[in-house]
């Protein structure tokens, strides 16, 4: 039995990966209500965010029979324009340069919560302004089977999308524990991350179940192939960019996770019997 639980405790141990300890930082200094206006201003951003991603799951769940399409170059290049700066201000303000500058306005605890707020807003004006265009490429209405395929693996890249925010932390996503911190006075509680499903399978599976909804969407117009590559291609570029920034975050630990976990693939072992 004390066997067992040593093996657990290891278990637990390797799937923990701690942080590289920093410098603490001080959270905003400013009066009370300062501070409560502040967090209430900033609490905005996750309320975009949400809007954001209701509107972007409408745009995944196909094209409606009463959505008008016309062709042409023009549309095209407007929805590309809505992406470029919706994927561009999400990975720049991520990290580098682009994190110095939301730590200029009101500090390092506000840093995240503005974040959100710039993602919020893109993403609500890529789906407010997003333009449909033909001509219609495929669709599944003939076909129940395929539907139901389809449908079946956009339900599976929700739960994985959906899996993995609920293992790091949906609260954190959208900065409501940086709220709380700009409120009280007090400084963020440091992320940890733990390997736990489906990150102990594979490094990507938000990522991954994004891309899965994307390329199951049951109506694909001119305008609906242009989100699926843009965004995949996106995606392909920015996961060993994340990973990177994860490394800086938790050191070894995260580096000895990379080394065992495949990025978008599980591993599947057969032991012979």
């Amino acid at each position: 039995m004390s066997q067992d639980n040593s093996a657990a405790s290891d278990s637990r141990k390797r799937r923990r990966i701690e942080p590289v300890p920093d410098v603490f930082q001080e959270p905003v200094e400013s009066k009370p209500s300062r501070r409560t206006g502040l967090a209430v201003w900033l609490s905005i951003g996750p309320l975009l965010a949400t809007i954001g991603l209701i509107g972007f799951s409408r745009l995944l769940i196909g094209v409606e029979s009463s959505d008008v399409l016309e062709g042409g170059i023009k549309p095209l290049l407007h929805d590309l324009a809505l992406l470029v700066t919706f994927v561009t201000s999400h990975t720049f303000f991520a990290r580098g340069l682009g994190r110095k500058w939301l730590n200029k306005p009101f500090g390092p605890a506000a840093e995240r919560p503005l974040y959100v707020m710039i993602s919020g807003i893109t993403l609500c004006l890529l789906v407010l302004l997003w333009e449909t265009s033909g001509p219609m490429l495929w669709t599944t209405s003939n076909s129940t089977l395929l539907a139901t395929s389809l449908v079946i693996v956009q339900l599976l890249g929700l739960v994985l999308v959906a899996a993995s925010a609920f293992v790091v932390g949906a609260g954190g996503l959208a900065a409501l524990p940086h709220l709380r911190s700009i409120e009280s006075g007090r400084p963020t509680p440091k992320q940890q991350f733990v390997a736990l499903p489906p990150y102990s399978l594979i490094r990507q599976p938000m990522n991954l179940g994004i891309v899965l909804m994307l390329w199951a969407m049951p109506e694909v117009s001119a305008d609906r192939l242009l989100l699926m590559v843009a965004l995949t291609l996106w995606i392909a570029f920015v996961a060993p960019i994340e990973e990177r920034d994860a490394e800086l975050s938790f050191g070894d630990g995260y580096t000895r996770y990379k080394e065992r976990t495949p990025r978008w693939l599980p591993k599947i072992s057969i032991n012979d019997s």
